[in-house]
């Protein structure tokens, strides 16, 4: 895996977490909470751990399915889903696409919306600030993949005009 996985799937850390299965935590992902992001990330919605092989234990349903056709149709050797803090060592000259699910990039879903206004709040959701971490990652600099962004949220990139600005190369909606 030194030199990366062809095809690496991945979602942001809120994304990929069970945030201890309590189902009020996983909302808040949609706040602008005033803690800085580690602690949020260690109170709301904490790492899961990693398969023996370091890939993704749990994963985002639609993640899981275009896991499952891409490996029937390239090999599984070829197709990794990870979490975010494994894209560094998946990630590599070798990787030709990294696959990105989203439900809110940019922090305007419903959740987002509604209960920020409702409590008038103000600031970036995490589900933003998560998403952007994600996008900046290294790994992603450093080898340069085709970036695919899919998912229930992706017509909020497309909405904003913002695809080639997140530097994706593709956007699937």
């Amino acid at each position: 895996m030194s030199q990366g996985v062809p095809i690496v799937l991945t979602a942001s850390a809120v994304e990929m977490s069970d945030f201890r299965l309590n189902p009020f935590k996983a909302f808040l992902g949609g706040f602008p909470l005033p803690l800085p992001p580690f602690l949020l990330r260690k109170l709301l919605y904490p790492p899961i751990p990693d398969n023996p092989d370091g890939t993704a234990r749990f994963a985002p349903y639609g993640l899981r399915k275009v896991e499952a056709l891409l490996m029937e149709e390239f090999g599984e050797e070829n197709v990794a889903t990870v979490y975010p803090s494994q894209l560094g060592r998946f990630v590599g000259p070798d990787t030709k696409v990294v696959g990105i699910s989203t439900m809110d990039p940019l922090g305007i879903g419903f959740v987002s919306r509604t209960y920020t206004s409702i409590m008038g709040l103000t600031g970036r959701p995490i589900t933003r600030i998560e998403f952007e971490k994600l996008l900046s990652h290294p790994a992603l600099r450093a080898y340069g993949p085709k970036v695919v962004v899919g998912g229930s949220g992706a017509w909020q990139i497309v909405k904003a005009g913002l695809q080639e600005a997140l530097g994706l190369s593709l956007i699937h909606i």
